[in-house]
């Protein structure tokens, strides 16, 4: 892993696993559509099984109850090749292991090739690895429709983090998830803290200030705000494309009024994050 990202975690000597996850156990055990496998093949160098904390790695507690089982948390890395699909490829690796994962995507074009992928002995060479990084975590809880059976609730993913030439923002964020400013009273608590770091984290994109809790705002709430002012991005987006392409006169002054209408409501919905 990173070494400038490794010192920010301050993950425990114990935790310390280094295990390949090879790509065919998620071609074996995972739902893949063709298009997902032709990203895990080709833009994903190694995956590997970093980090474990578990009751024996680092003192935090086992949480289950009839909706959850917290057991440990896993820190994936995930090297990859390209970076174009890396928010699709976080979504298949999430859902395809069980329990809750910390995944860091590395960007490094030096990754291992296919010829080497089956290779065991992979996980001890040296790579040479770039300072663009991107975490990701998904709380999970157990299928109501499958007994035994764990779904993804919801994906927390961020953009490309430059580590060489971080922001005040990218910076905030990256120290409040040192492990000693996380709860650890059990694995629950644990990875909600992390999910509330990213929340905070995609807010500031919006606000442009890194606050990891707000007095005005319930988290729930501000997860659903956060919802809206994606929606409205998204509007914005589609918007802009079409706009791009019109040639009328009159549909591109409508088209802009329209992009001017929702960029207002976004400021407005944003200044309660």
């Amino acid at each position: 892993m990173n070494e400038i990202l490794l010192s920010r975690f301050g993950f425990p000597e114990a935790s310390d696993l280094g295990k390949r996850v090879f790509k065919k156990h998620f071609f074996e055990n995972a739902t893949l559509t063709p298009a997902d496998k032709k990203s895990l093949q080709d833009d994903v160098g190694t995956i590997t099984w970093q980090y474990t904390l578990k009751p024996s790695t680092i003192q935090i507690k086992p949480y289950t109850d009839e909706q959850r089982e917290y057991l440990e948390v896993a820190v994936l890395e995930i090297t990859l090749r390209s970076p174009r699909n890396y928010k699709r490829l976080a979504e298949v690796i999430h859902r395809a292991i069980p329990y809750p994962l910390l995944l860091v995507f590395i960007q490094n074009s030096e990754a291992g090739s296919d010829e080497l992928e089956d290779d065991e002995n992979l996980e001890d060479m040296p790579r040479e690895t770039e300072s663009k990084v991107a975490l990701s975590v998904a709380p999970k809880r157990f299928s109501q429709a499958e007994k035994g059976a764990v779904v993804v609730e919801e994906f927390f993913t961020t953009g490309w983090i430059d580590l060489e030439k971080i922001s005040d923002i990218e910076q905030a964020f990256l120290d409040t998830l040192n492990l000693s400013n996380l709860p650890h009273t059990h694995f629950l608590a644990f990875y909600s803290a992390l999910m509330d770091r990213f929340i905070a984290f995609d807010c500031a994109s919006l606000t442009g200030k890194y606050l990891l809790g707000n007095e005005e705002i319930s988290q729930e709430a501000r997860r659903q705000q956060l919802t809206v002012c994606h929606e409205l991005e998204g509007k914005i987006i589609k918007l802009r494309a079409i706009l791009r392409k019109e040639d009328q006169f009159n549909r591109k002054v409508e088209l802009n009024v329209q992009i001017k209408q929702l960029e207002k409501q976004l400021q407005k919905e944003s200044t309660s994050l």
